[in-house]
């Protein structure tokens, strides 16, 4: 399995104690240059991403959403309170959360390599997937889901976005997903189905490993949709939304 594939598993795996309770004593004074780079690229996204589902979502609400850049447990968080997407950064991670992407990068990596890893994981995906929600505030569509259908809901827009804007990224995601469902566990007891043990089991899964293997089945069941929702269908019409 390729690093980024590896690293999607470590960024939805990391709504754990584990790195919840990662701090940022080791981390670096940022470059005020890399900053503003940092800022200049997620503007860019999310104004691509906003402007593209606002042509097709007449009843959004809300503005684009604030990007705060601070350090975030799951690297990345859309707070509807505020209207702020919030995400992390390269120079916010303490030294045991970089030591994450060096191994991901490979052997011998320096540390270039394993930037260029979490930037890709983090502003690629986790970044837009949080976009995802955003995008349920804005059409007011998450308070008619459950927390499995906001989820698979986030996953299919991001997963649309993607699918149009780099095919190849989704790709190596979907390959990453389907490695992990490979190897793990079913956490899921016999006699429920997973939607249900997730919306039951909702405040205790969001904080453990099993997170991850419920994440890698609504991607891989995403990408099993036939045929695939455009960006515009995702946005438009929600696969798993209650009617």
């Amino acid at each position: 399995m390729s690093s980024f594939p590896r690293l999607i598993l470590v960024l939805f795996g990391c709504l754990t104690p584990m790195c919840a309770t990662a701090g940022t004593q080791d981390a670096a004074i940022p470059d005020p240059a890399m900053v503003a780079a940092t800022t200049a690229r997620l503007t860019a996204l999310r104004d691509a991403f906003v402007q593209q589902a606002k042509l097709v979502g007449s009843s959004c609400t809300l503005d684009a959403p604030k990007i705060e850049i601070t350090n975030v447990p799951s690297f990345g968080n859309y707070e509807p309170v505020g209207n702020t997407l919030r995400v992390s950064a390269w120079w916010l991670l303490d030294a045991n959360q970089k030591q994450f992407f060096f191994h991901l990068a490979g052997p011998n990596a320096d540390e270039d390599a394993a930037h260029r890893v979490f930037e890709h994981g983090t502003y690629g995906w986790v970044f837009v997937h949080e976009l995802g929600h955003w995008w349920q505030a804005c059409i007011g569509s998450a308070q008619r889901m459950t927390h499995y259908q906001r989820e698979y809901d986030a996953n299919r827009i991001a997963a649309a976005y993607w699918r149009e804007h780099d095919p190849r990224l989704l790709q190596g995601l979907t390959a990453g997903f389907a490695h992990m469902l490979d190897g793990a566990p079913n956490p899921v007891p016999a006699g429920q189905t997973p939607e249900e043990y997730f919306d039951e089991n909702y405040a205790k899964l969001a904080r453990s490993a099993d997170y991850t293997w419920f994440q890698a089945r609504m991607v891989t069941d995403v990408n099993a949709e036939t045929p695939a929702p455009t960006f515009s269908d995702a946005l438009s019409h929600s696969h798993m939304e209650k009617r």
